[in-house]
């Protein structure tokens, strides 16, 4: 396979600046180059680590050179850092099971589409949350601001809707539990799974269990 065939037709041009780094505007070839640059990015993290990738690997994935890299990102780690930008998690799956009422009825059904589509939102980034998310637990305050922008709309509406059931649980620490679980089984289920998980089906649905007890009504949480 040719580092070009790792590119997407239509790269994602989320979260764009205005200005390239000579502090020029951006264009619609600049935007373009640039969103390719960051595609090619995290596509190239699918297949090798962080100190495997150059610039010039990436620059030739998308269909450019490396100086054009260079008028976009100061380097490799810059580059990874603007494509977890673009990554936002709370998709409209998410967003509308969370935006509408949990009931005793529908609590556990919520909940496994919930933990459903959460996980296919980290198989599809996987390779960019992981490192995002490793180098903020190691402090790095701007991917630690970047994950913090990314999940707090989803945070937002978990403590909402924890707080509507009033079941117990505190709302702000509750959101936070439920997100670190789903986080986990995501990032787990990718895995190998050891003789103490039984299967990635049952894994996912334990999950969903548990994320029902923190977001449904008393009576559907003592269930």
């Amino acid at each position: 396979m040719k580092l070009a065939d790792l590119v997407m037709e239509e790269p994602r041009t989320t979260a764009l600046p205005e200005k390239n780094l000579y502090g020029q505007k951006l264009g619609r070839k600049g935007v373009e180059t640039r969103a390719r640059l960051l595609r090619a990015t995290e596509n190239l993290l699918e297949k090798r680590s962080i100190s495997e990738l150059t610039i010039a690997d990436i620059a030739a994935a998308a269909r450019t050179s490396p100086a054009a890299f260079y008028v976009y990102f100061e380097d490799v780690n810059q580059a990874i850092l603007a494509a977890a930008q673009t990554i936002e998690q709370i998709t409209p799956e998410i967003k509308a099971l969370l935006s509408s009422p949990w009931t005793t009825e529908n609590s556990k059904d919520n909940a496994l589409a919930l933990v459903k589509a959460y996980l296919a939102l980290w198989q599809e980034h996987h390779a960019i949350l992981r490192i995002r998310n490793l180098a903020a637990d190691e402090g790095d305050k701007r991917f630690e601001d970047v994950r913090h922008a990314a999940v707090e709309p989803i945070h937002t509406l978990l403590s909402e809707r924890i707080k509507e059931a009033d079941n117990g649980f505190e709302p702000l620490s509750g959101a936070s539990a439920v997100l670190v679980l789903i986080e986990r089984v995501a990032a787990v289920v990718r895995l190998p799974l050891r003789r103490r998980h039984s299967s990635r089906t049952q894994l996912i649905n334990s999950a969903a269990r548990l994320v029902a007890h923190a977001l449904a009504p008393e009576a559907s949480a003592a269930d």
